[in-house]
């Protein structure tokens, strides 16, 4: 059997995926991984008494808004990194998540006294910060990895990441309505440092277990 025979022989035997089957694992990991957060959160944090009052403020409404639109555009991004020669527009609109965040910045800058400046960005709970939404992402990068495993990533150790950027966004998300600190200077600096550290372990991951 020459070489042309042998290849189509192998393609023979092939079955094709059903149409949106990534979709659905990539789904349905996410979904349990929300489950096992959600879980997680009502265990041991809870909602800030005043959650109403965050939808009238615009650095607190954005606490919440921006880590959730991240987790979406990861998830889209996420998409397209499973599979080989995936593309995605999300990569570019992530950008506007930073640029969100320094113009939040900016503005605290400008309204904030220079002598509050150390407190409203050191704020009562760095370490809770810090600790809380690497812990909360734990489930949902679990059941990202798990739904991965089933795709062809070309690049294992970036869709790891990306699937960490997604889980870290989405804990950041959730933890925000347990947060009490209300400064941009605060969640700019220490909810992208946890986010992106969940990422870098993503990553990690990602190059060892997304590998085919």
């Amino acid at each position: 059997m020459n070489t042309d025979d042998l290849i189509k022989s192998l393609g023979s035997e092939l079955t094709p995926l059903p149409r949106g089957y990534l979709t659905r694992q990539i789904a349905t990991g996410l979904l349990a991984g929300l489950v096992g957060t959600s879980a997680l959160f009502v265990a041991f944090w809870g909602v800030r008494s005043d959650l109403i009052g965050i939808v009238s403020d615009l650095a607190l409404f954005a606490k919440t808004v921006l880590p959730l639109v991240l987790a979406c555009l990861a998830l889209f991004w996420l998409h397209a990194t499973a599979r080989p020669a995936g593309r995605s527009g999300a990569t570019r609109l992530i950008w506007g998540i930073p640029l969100a965040l320094i113009l939040l910045v900016a503005m605290t800058l400008v309204t904030t006294p220079g002598d509050a400046w150390p407190m409203a960005l050191r704020g009562k709970s760095i370490v809770t910060c810090l600790i809380s939404i690497p812990v909360l992402s734990v489930p949902i990068l679990i059941g990202l990895l798990a739904a991965l495993r089933r795709g062809a990533p070309e690049h294992p150790a970036l869709c790891g990441a990306v699937a960490g950027l997604g889980a870290g966004a989405a804990a950041a998300t959730v933890y925000s309505v347990y947060c009490i600190e209300n400064s941009p200077l605060f969640y700019a600096s220490w909810y992208s440092l946890a986010v992106l550290a969940v990422a870098g372990c993503g990553g990690i991951l990602g190059y060892f277990f997304l590998r085919w």
